[in-house]
């Protein structure tokens, strides 16, 4: 998640500082330090959500060269994940993520409101979660793990398509397609790459990606690589297509 973080604080600040040189409050530097769960969510406006510690969403917007607060939205326990994709295809984002006491939330991105949600006590633990076209039906699901097992759930409504019948025990997925084939990969953080629609096992390398996780097509040669961060801080580059570390 960190990756993803740094990615959307660089935007926002970015964006921040040309609208008003140095003198925007809250900054998004600030928020990122404060309140680590937050996205940016495309639609109608360009909005940047951020969750507090109280379990509050503050979904805030650009107006006249300042970030102000459009909408605030308790909820039940503070979210300790979130992203933003589109998930029915109409231009505005959805917000997807998990709270502290392991409940899934989908909202929609221009009010907040709910699409579903995950009744309390169905999970003990959730401990990521991603979303994509594991099933290449032409609609995104949402991908987590669960209980210690990886679950693919239709990102609409609330139905479980599938579940692992092994454990997993990752703290950063991400869906791509990682090794040229034309078809997208699971990744877990742990070393895992699978095969999206039937899970099975493409490459595994024994050490793992590293703490935090992401993508990004770093060679622009198509495919994107693997990005991780160790423990040790390293920044590290794996090649899932020749299944070899390529840099730290």
């Amino acid at each position: 998640m960190g990756l993803r973080i740094c990615v959307a604080t660089l935007l926002i600040t970015t964006t921040a500082v040309t609208l008003q040189a140095g003198n925007l409050k809250p900054r998004a530097t600030d928020l990122a330090a404060k309140y680590e769960p937050f996205t940016l969510i495309h639609g109608a406006q360009r909005r940047l959500l951020y969750g507090s510690y109280r379990g509050t969403l503050h979904l805030i917007e650009s107006n006249q060269g300042r970030l102000v607060t459009a909408l605030t939205r308790d909820l039940w326990s503070p979210v300790l994940e979130m992203l933003a994709a589109d998930l029915d295809g109409n231009g505005q984002d959805e917000v997807v993520g998990f709270t502290q006491d392991s409940r899934l939330f989908i909202l929609r991105g221009d009010d907040l409101s709910d699409i579903w949600t995950t009744p309390d006590g169905r999970y003990r633990s959730i401990s990521t979660l991603t979303v994509g076209d594991v099933d290449e039906d032409g609609e995104p699901e949402i991908v987590l793990i669960a209980d210690g097992l990886l679950r693919v759930l239709t990102a609409l409504r609330d139905v479980e398509e599938w579940t692992s019948s092994d454990p997993f025990a990752a703290s950063e997925i991400a869906i791509g397609d990682v090794d040229g084939d034309g078809r997208d990969e699971i990744v877990l953080n742990t070393g895992l790459v699978l095969g999206a629609v039937f899970r099975d096992v493409k490459w595994e390398y024994e050490p793992g990606f590293g703490e935090e996780m992401d993508l990004f097509d770093i060679d622009s040669d198509g495919v994107p690589e693997i990005i991780g961060v160790g423990g040790d801080g390293l920044v590290r580059v794996f090649d899932a297509d020749e299944r070899r570390l390529k840099t730290e």
